[in-house]
Order: structure tokens, then sequence, then C-alpha cells
């Protein structure tokens, strides 16, 4: 407990050093101070995470070597963006409408030049996706994309957006699945921390070109979900187990029985 309250504190603490900086290098018109100061931020905290937290993250795999390029993402925690930036310069996340209307940090996501999604899915979904990635593609950055929408403990899954497949489809790039077992350590909006090892580990890509959507769509589920179930079984000791089901977009707090499905 000594060490989860230790590294909350220095997290909150470099957090908001870094709301301090972002505010004043927002009104500079190029976003390229803004993704060095994140960058930055985020490689002090994982740092903070194994040397003061305990936390050992393993980043396995095969990651894209430079953009543009596509990263479908297990979403367990608000650790997870952090890990992923501290790797991709200038790295793309889509993120949810709502957050581009909060005063200041919708602010700095615009200076950052993140991709707005509208969370209601649909066509205005997959327009708002098609634009601001296109913007992102074009620059050779890498963007990540959390098909879930919602942070899930380990061993959960949601119902998944087929936003993806139309990004791969359209941007022609294939997509990165990646798997993690993070949330073993630290999972979604809890304060407690634990000490340990965990693993994103980066999939072969898919790509879409040539597979219909519901293909694709099944392929990118059962990567990303059997990867993380075994990250989750090597990680915990404990032996292998499927996610199940739990649809949060419902408000449903608990597992419930039935397969996939992907949303458009």
């Amino acid at each position: 407990m000594i060490r989860s309250t230790a590294f909350n504190l220095y997290a909150y603490i470099l957090t908001l050093l870094a709301a301090l900086v972002g505010i004043v290098l927002s009104p500079i018109p190029s976003p390229r101070p803004l993704r060095s100061l994140l960058q930055g931020y985020a490689r002090a905290i994982r740092w903070g995470m194994r040397w003061i937290g305990g936390m050992i993250v393993e980043m396995r795999g095969h990651p894209p070597a430079q953009g543009p390029a596509l990263l479908a993402c297990k979403h367990h925690s608000e650790i997870d963006g952090f890990l992923l930036a501290a790797q991709f310069p200038g790295i793309a996340f889509v993120a949810m409408e709502e957050l581009f209307r909060l005063p200041l940090i919708g602010k700095i996501l615009h200076r950052l030049q993140m991709i707005r999604v509208d969370t209601g899915g649909g066509a205005r979904e997959r327009s708002n996706l098609a634009r601001y990635a296109k913007r992102a593609c074009d620059s050779g950055r890498t963007i990540a994309i959390y098909p879930e929408g919602y942070l899930m403990a380990p061993g959960e899954r949601e119902r998944y957006r087929s936003g993806i497949y139309y990004l791969s489809r359209d941007l022609g790039l294939p997509v990165t699945p990646v798997a993690t077992s993070v949330g073993l350590l630290w999972n979604r909006r809890d304060w407690r921390k634990k000490p340990g090892r965990a693993a994103v580990e980066f999939l072969p890509p898919i790509a879409a070109a040539g597979l219909d959507k519901e293909t694709f769509m099944h392929r990118l589920e059962d990567a990303i979900e059997q990867g993380s179930d075994r990250l989750i079984a090597e990680f915990s000791g404990r032996p292998y187990k499927p996610s199940q089901l739990v649809l949060r977009s419902r408000g449903q707090t608990a597992p419930i029985s039935g397969g996939s499905a992907s949303l458009a």
C-alpha cells in the first residue's frame, strides 16, 4: 500500500505539472511542443510505475516501426495510453467527442490533433473517424483506437465497434492488435496499484483488404481477447479462461451470456 500511495502522489504531482506546461504551450500553432511534452510525461509515468510502484511492464511482439500505422488495443486502465504514448512519438488517439468540450483539456487535445469521435456510433462516427484519421495518416502518425470504447477489467470484454474496419479499409493500412495484462497491476479507475509484472503484446497485423466486415471484426476480436487472456493467465498464475461479455455500454456491470458481436 505504501508503494501504491507513493506512486499515486508522484503521478498526480507530475500530471499537474504537465498540465500547467501544456496550458503554456497550447497557444503555439505547431503541435510538436505538446507532442514532445506528452511523450516525456508518458515516459516519466512509466519510470514511476517501475521504480516507485514496482510495476514492471514488458513490451512484446513487433510494434510498427514507423507510421502511418493503426493499433487496435485492449483497454484495461488509464495507463494503457501512457504506455503507448511513451513508445510512439506523436501518437494520435481516438478520443470521445465529449473530451474536446472540456475546458483546457479540450484545447490541448485540439492542439495535439487527436482524433475526435462521436460515441453515438453510426454514419456520424465513421465520418469523424475518416476525416481526422486521414489527417493523422497523411502526417505519418501512429493511430491508436480502443474498439470496445470502455475500460474493461481483466477477463471482461465489450462488444467491438466496427469503426476500426472502416479505418483499415479506407486508409489502406493493416491493423496491429494489441493485447495486455496491465489491468492485473493497474485496474480500471482503481486507486490501489499492485507491484508485479505484466505485458503489452503487439500481435501480427490484420488487413481489411479482401475481408468483409464481420470476418475482419471476428479475427480482430479473437486476436485481442485471446492474446490478453493468455497474458492474464501467464502473469496471474491462474488457468487460462476466456473473457466474459460485459456490456458497460448498456449499464451492465456483471458478465452475461451470449457471443461476441460488432457494433456498427
